[in-house]
């Protein structure tokens, strides 16, 4: 049954640069109050507790934060390789999760955190934020009309330079960061794919770093051909070695239109689509209001017991696929 005068006890962990999307959309939230922030870096958390909540407390252990409060969610914007860990440890303490992408960086990662949420009451939504903007909704709605996807395109062009990777000790390794443009960049544009088109079954892709060797040991680039367990295909290239400005592009061909979404803008057959301003705008251009919007479903969802709106069984496709990706060394590998 529905509480709506229920007020969530929130602590958010991570306090880097996606930080100030999740608090922003926090505290717009009237059902929320945070009543935590944590970072290792403890200047890092108190300057986000002046900003945002300036009534809560601070910690710079995330495991001493979760055993000592008594929360109903924590927002986990760690880095990559904490991801896993951390989800794991709310969910044995019967914490709600709200997890920032990716979900975890190995397959092993994602059974283990399918696993904890089985047996755990609470439950997981992951930070797959533009499936929700206006225009993917558009977008969405217009091919379900049209009633078939013939096939899909993704393309990220982004710039990420030496001092992106410097600055941040844990960027740039696979033990780490998990890879490079795919689970960072790209994963956002390969899970629209996959929202679009439906279960991936396997890939035959290349990697590649081209403009920061000796620098990073993942790759800047990323190319290849996805195959769907219903017959589809899509193709997509990422990159982090563009310069001058960052595009992500996800283009759709169905039985009657062709579609193209450059977030928040969508394409019709060529001419741009005018939809209705977006309220709760956070962020970058293309991630629209989707931050908003998705963490206010999230506690919708535990309000009402409804579904997860980023289920972790839908949101570990977009990590198979940069897996395989990466081992697949231009042959055809099973996700």
């Amino acid at each position: 049954m529905e509480n709506n005068n229920k007020i969530f006890k929130v602590a958010h962990v991570g306090c880097g640069t996606i930080a100030d999307n999740h608090l922003n959309a926090l505290i717009l939230n009237p059902q929320v109050k945070i009543i935590a922030i944590c970072d290792k870096d403890i200047e890092k958390a108190v300057a986000k507790k002046e900003k945002f909540a300036p009534d809560c407390e601070v910690y710079s252990d995330y495991y001493e934060m979760i055993n000592n409060l008594s929360l109903d969610a924590v927002h986990i914007a760690t880095p990559h390789f904490l991801h896993a860990p951390m989800t794991i440890a709310a969910l044995e303490r019967g914490i709600n999760v709200f997890l920032e992408k990716p979900m975890c960086i190995s397959l092993e990662e994602i059974e283990s955190i399918i696993s904890a949420e089985k047996r755990s009451n609470a439950r997981v939504c992951v930070c797959f934020q533009n499936r929700f903007i206006t225009a993917v909704e558009t977008a969405k709605r217009i091919a379900e009309e049209d009633g078939e996807i013939i096939s899909a395109y993704g393309s990220v062009f982004w710039e990420r330079n030496e001092k992106y990777y410097t600055e941040s000790e844990w960027r740039g390794t696979y033990k780490t960061e998990g890879g490079g443009v795919m689970i960072n960049q790209a994963i956002h544009t390969i899970d629209l794919l996959c929202h679009f088109l439906g279960t991936p079954k396997s890939l035959c892709a290349t990697i590649a770093n081209h403009h920061l060797k000796g620098i990073i040991e993942v790759e800047d680039t990323c190319e290849g051909l996805i195959k769907f367990e219903n017959g589809k295909k899509a193709n997509f290239y990422a990159t982090t070695a563009f310069q001058g400005y960052d595009s992500t592009t996800v283009y759709i061909v169905t039985n009657k239109h062709k579609i193209e979404l450059r977030p928040p803008e969508i394409f019709i057959d060529g001419e741009k689509l005018e939809l209705p301003p977006e309220q709760g705008f956070i962020g970058k251009a293309c991630y629209g209001n989707g931050h908003s919007k998705l963490i206010a479903m999230f506690y919708d969802a535990l309000l009402s017991d409804k579904q997860m709106p980023v289920t972790l069984e839908s949101a570990q496709y977009a990590v198979r696929i940069l897996l395989a990706a990466y081992k697949s060394h231009d042959q055809e590998t099973q996700i």
